[in-house]
């Protein structure tokens, strides 16, 4: 699948969120957080430092319609990707780095009382932004210049607490190839390295 294509399929996405009937909708802002895990088996061990490989912060928009639950919501994140030390020992052109990502989701949030539920999923792009092992402004644009974004897709599902914070797993897996090809391939989507799962705390003002 080209660029054109997968760019036809975030605007699809971005547009069934705007369609929703904005004049009943809630419109909410608030801050997205989450931590990227190697393991994404839900025990005490989940956070720790052996465990992350990174993170996601910024602004998120959420539309919600309060009757039916159902809404959207767009994010604008830095993030920082870091690799196991397996991995960079097996691949010696592995670095860490710094990235965008804006995600645009379709949610379906049912309340339980005092607290909640919530699904959500959609596609996210993001752009690479700084590599750890480039040592000047000459080397940043030499190993960027000629690479493209990434495109994947994303769900996630969690609880709500008092109406204010989301407390979910979320899982993201690449469409496009380490930011070299802008053809999607379904070996890359399938490949667990181009598989993330992340811890996420959002915080709704």
């Amino acid at each position: 699948m080209k660029t054109k294509q997968l760019v036809s399929l975030a605007l699809f996405v971005l547009i069934c969120v705007l369609s929703i009937n904005t004049a009943s909708a809630q419109f909410r802002l608030g801050v997205r957080g989450g931590v990227d895990v190697a393991s994404n088996k839900l025990n005490t061990d989940i956070l720790k430092a052996s465990n992350r490989l990174g993170f996601q912060i910024g602004p998120t928009a959420e539309f919600v319609v309060p009757i039916s639950g159902f809404g959207g919501d767009i994010s604008v994140l830095y993030g920082h990707k870091e690799y196991k030390i397996s991995e960079k020992q097996d691949n010696a052109s592995l670095s860490d780095y710094n990235y965008i990502s804006v995600p645009i989701n379709l949610k379906q949030r049912i309340k339980l009382g005092p607290l909640g539920l919530f699904v959500t999923g959609g596609v996210y792009g993001n752009v690479k932004v700084g590599d750890d092992n480039a040592k000047n402004a000459n080397e940043v644009v030499n190993a960027f210049k000629h690479k493209n974004f990434i495109f994947g897709l994303g769900a996630g599902a969690g609880v709500t607490l008092f109406r204010n914070i989301d407390l979910g797993m979320y899982f993201r897996g690449d469409l496009t190839n380490n930011y070299k090809e802008e053809y999607m391939d379904a070996d890359t989507f399938q490949n667990k390295k181009n598989q993330y799962w992340t811890v996420g705390l959002n915080y709704y003002f």
